[in-house]
């Protein structure tokens, strides 16, 4: 499978998609957040960024569309993206946008679009190499870890694949601990 690049030659032009490798998983009790929370500091050499994050979620044509309202300094971010529901690592593509004025955009877009709900979390972010670990604790909803290998354009599915399968081994995620959507998803069974 190969993905097309389309050059961003100024105004006018469609900008590329970004493009990850991502893979979602349950973590279980507070207990075992803290010791996957611990093999990433260990593993990155670092204590992690907290992220304090809400998610407005809206109708979309295809693929999930949300509005990312960040705890200040922080811009918040309106962000596309598509992916399909499987379990294990799967290919993401996405576009966000940073706005300074989060509360008018989701105003506008909850009149034109209709909002979903609202998703809260607060995430623990720790980088390694090209992938973005997160360890996040979501309301009403429990403990769970992702990572999002992101792929540069030259690189293959393949490789971020590979990078994906090595993470896994290294968190002891298991088969039965991966999740096929997104956490929004879970709150609306």
């Amino acid at each position: 499978m190969s993905t097309e690049i389309i050059p961003n030659n100024g105004p006018g032009t469609v900008p590329s998609d970004e493009r990850n490798i991502e893979i979602k998983a349950r973590v279980g009790d507070d207990e075992e957040f803290k010791r996957r929370v611990d093999i990433a500091r260990k593993l990155t050499g670092t204590e992690g960024e907290l992220i304090v994050q809400k998610d407005v979620f809206f109708n979309s044509q295809s693929g999930r569309l949300k509005l990312r309202y960040l705890q200040p300094p922080a811009c918040s971010q309106l962000v596309y993206y598509d992916r399909p529901d499987v379990a294990g690592p799967k290919l993401s593509k996405y576009n966000k946008i940073e706005t300074n004025e989060p509360e008018v955009l989701e105003k506008i877009l909850t009149n034109s679009n209709g909002a979903k709900g609202i998703l809260e979390k607060t995430r623990y972010l720790f980088m390694h190499n090209h992938t973005r670990i997160h360890m996040d604790k979501v309301k009403n909803l429990g403990n769970f870890m992702e990572f999002e290998v992101c792929l540069k354009p030259e690189q293959t599915i393949s490789e971020g694949q590979a990078v994906a399968d090595e993470l896994m081994k290294v968190f002891g995620i298991e088969e039965k601990d991966l999740m096929t959507g997104a956490y929004f998803d879970e709150i609306q069974k």
